[in-house]
């Protein structure tokens, strides 16, 4: 479980997965629709998911683009269930949500 959380769930992974998930992108075009990700950034996850094999690099007319492979592709279902859970929670996060600065670790118990 820490791995899958590490490749869906590491800054920025799903954003980058779920823009792939469309089609095979050139290095700026997947820069842009994940704004504001530094270039540096961009290139460090997507080495990361080529290790994990969820992206694979592929020159076409001179340029690089990226795509997902078949095992990138199998997260669709995770990321559109991940999405469906945020949709679904959205008014309670809005109703329940803490106050700024506070942490469930040092906050102690809220009162309700």
């Amino acid at each position: 479980m820490s791995r899958t959380l590490e490749i869906v769930g590491g800054k920025w992974n799903a954003l980058i997965i779920r823009e792939l998930l469309g089609d095979a992108r050139h290095f700026l075009a997947l820069r842009r629709s994940v704004s504001p990700i530094s270039a540096k950034v961009l290139t460090e996850r997507l080495r990361l998911l080529e290790d994990y094999d969820i992206v694979e690099r592929r020159f076409t007319d001179g340029r690089v683009q990226y795509q997902l492979t078949e095992r990138g592709q199998s997260l669709r279902p995770v990321l559109a269930a991940l999405w469906q859970w945020g949709v679904h929670d959205h008014n309670s996060w809005v109703t329940e949500a803490p106050q700024p600065y506070s942490s469930p670790i040092t906050a102690g118990p809220r009162a309700r």
